[in-house]
């Protein structure tokens, strides 16, 4: 009898212990692989985040731009980190967009608006870190110069040694423009006008007075001048 009942309880705690088995393969199926499968991928994730591109490209270097101009379409050239994508910016807006090449250099046209104006480079590298370069002020300024002689009128006729040496007198619109007579330079006053001494040769003579601005617009007048000693 004792061994019969050994046996009976044998086999019950060996059935306990294949139920306890299945219950905790469940378990594991439902709850734990997953588990651990989270865990893995959470680190995958993490080593994922720590070797993305957070270096933005390297800030646009630009090659020198005039301080004004007369002509609305801006050449902006220089270098940045190579394939970057760029946005040429002036006054705050798009003008155009373009890329750097192999060597990361960039050449691209902007327009200006009439007046001051606000140009900058916008570097955007594939991972979407972006730099920008220095912001530089160009002026477009297109309006002519107005170029006036005053005196000596043009034809005019000097005689004699003490009339050699006569005044050339004029007016520009610009004071901020500079004045050449053949090719001396001449000072500006504030007011626009000016006043040149020149020495008158034997015979005709023929005086070349051309005025021009930093934008590169220019006026010029020529006179003739007769003289006899």
């Amino acid at each position: 009898m004792a061994g019969r009942y050994r046996t009976s309880r044998e086999k019950n705690r060996s059935r306990f212990y294949i139920f306890l088995s299945i219950i905790f393969v469940l378990v594991m199926f439902k709850w734990g692989i997953p588990f651990f499968v989270n865990i893995i991928a959470g680190k995958g994730e993490m080593k994922q985040n720590q070797d993305k591109d957070v270096i933005p490209p390297q800030s646009p270097v630009l090659s020198a731009l005039p301080e004004a101009t007369n002509s609305s379409s801006l050449l902006v050239e220089g270098y940045t980190e190579a394939g970057a994508s760029l946005d040429l910016l002036i006054n705050d807006s798009v003008s155009t967009a373009s890329e750097a090449g192999g060597d990361g250099s960039f050449s691209m046209v902007g327009t200006l608006a009439s007046g001051s104006n606000r140009v900058y480079l916008r570097a955007t590298d594939l991972a979407g870190n972006t730099s920008t370069s220095e912001v530089k002020m160009v002026t477009l300024d297109n309006k002519e110069i107005g170029l006036s002689i005053v005196s000596p009128r043009d034809g005019s006729e000097f005689f004699g040694k003490n009339n050699r040496v006569i005044d050339i007198s004029g007016e520009v619109n610009k004071p901020d423009s500079q004045v050449i007579i053949n090719s001396s330079f001449v000072v500006v006053g504030k007011d626009g006008n000016f006043t040149h001494r020149f020495q008158l040769a034997d015979g005709d003579n023929e005086i070349k007075i051309v005025a021009s601005d930093k934008a590169g617009n220019m006026a010029e007048k020529i006179i003739k001048i007769l003289y006899t000693p």
